[in-house]
């Protein structure tokens, strides 16, 4: 009879596997925040020791390549490619030792079987067709891809400890990625203006897990069960990192600007300017007026682009109502009418509405009350033009 030869050599495989997994130590890496973009939210990482002697690995999910094409683009759309990568342990150290980042490690509790299924899920991920895969911030990144071969690989339900009332508290998207950029006014910033309504819901304690940290808390206490055994999913735990001395990279002195004071400069910027508009002529003050709306359209085409996005909670964003794309044509000098400036007074008060449902941007609300002075200046403006009529 003959013999299927793609078995016969995932049975060697297998068995090669069996051989090797006494010898191995699977941890669970959680690396400190640090102050650049890419580290501000922490790291996780899988340390797998001896799967030959003295080879010690970090299985790193976060790893990617900022010189494809539109990188910034696609990021922003959700398209992005992550990929898994194979560091050394001292290369994958040295980083977080040098910004002062600590590194937490615990050690996984596998039996002999549990080490098998470990081994041959990482060698699945080896394959070049798998290394790749699309990254999303919440559902699918460097924590959660972690946590699933991790979780997979147990022989039985992995289960987290209950939550206390005070543990448990309602923590929505918008209130974790706050919660690490203080500090960072302006990724806070940027975080608040794409994410949209959907951010103020509550998440699951499953999708709190796209954060490292709280990753690392859940399997602290986390307990794997079968029909026959119950075990802690951490035996051990401790630094493999101390944390050190923080490294912050040098930032120009216009970064000490917060969003609010830009927020107010702008403000009284348009109040100086309708305070001095009394003294010019009619089609001047129209292109000045179209010069301040400009910035208002141009961040309004970037929320629209995030209505085709796939990450999720950005595509209902009620900011679009104050950067709105369509005010590049309602203000447009040469065919500035009263009804298309009430119509941006009601796209304004829709804005000023939606505070009750969506937590804005550092600053925006000033923001917007310099454009609600623009558009009810306008008003009057022709209101008294109409009146000489």
């Amino acid at each position: 009879m003959a013999q299927n030869p793609n078995g016969d050599s995932d049975e060697l495989l297998r068995n090669e596997i069996r051989r090797k997994a006494d010898s191995i130590e699977v941890y669970l890496l959680t690396c400190q925040p640090h102050d650049e973009v890419y580290g501000i939210y922490g790291h996780t990482a899988v340390r797998v020791k001896g799967i030959k002697p003295g080879l010690d690995i970090a299985i790193n999910y976060g790893m990617f390549d900022m010189t494809v094409p539109n990188f910034a683009l696609r990021f922003a759309l959700g398209l992005t490619d992550y990929m898994m990568g194979i560091l050394t342990l001292q290369q994958f150290c040295a980083e977080y030792s040098f910004y002062g980042s600590g590194v937490w490690q615990q050690h996984i509790n596998m039996d002999r079987e549990e080490k098998v299924n470990f081994l041959a899920a990482f060698l699945e991920n080896c394959k070049p067709e798998n290394v790749v895969y699309r990254y999303n911030f919440l559902y699918n990144n460097c924590s959660t891809k972690a946590r699933d071969i991790i979780i997979a690989s147990m022989n039985g339900n992995v289960e987290y400890q209950k939550e206390t009332n005070k543990q448990a508290k309602k923590e929505s998207l918008r209130y974790l990625l706050r919660s690490k950029t203080d500090g960072h006014e302006w990724y806070k910033l940027g975080n608040d203006l794409l994410i949209g309504v959907q951010a103020e819901e509550a998440l699951t304690r499953s999708e709190k897990e796209f954060l490292p940290e709280n990753l690392m808390k859940n399997f602290k206490t986390a307990v794997v069960k079968n029909d026959t055994v119950q075990k802690p999913l951490v035996d051990k735990e401790g630094w493999l990192v101390l944390p050190g001395d923080p490294y912050h990279s040098p930032k120009p002195w216009i970064a000490e600007l917060t969003p609010t004071v830009c927020s107010i400069i702008w403000l009284c910027a348009i109040l100086s300017l309708c305070v001095i508009q009394v003294f010019w002529k009619k089609k001047l003050w129209r292109w000045c007026n179209y010069a301040v709306i400009l910035p208002y359209c141009i961040l309004g085409l970037l929320l629209t682009c995030m209505l085709f996005s796939e990450h999720p909670t950005v595509r209902f964003n009620l900011q679009i109502l104050l950067f709105n794309p369509l005010f590049f044509y309602l203000a447009l000098p040469y065919k500035q009418k009263r009804w298309q400036w009430w119509a941006m007074l009601v796209s304004l008060g829709l804005f000023f509405i939606g505070n009750a449902i969506q937590s804005y941007t550092e600053g925006t609300n000033i923001v917007a009350l310099a454009l609600l002075i623009i558009v009810v200046m306008n008003i009057r403006f022709n209101a008294k033009i109409s009146d000489r009529n």
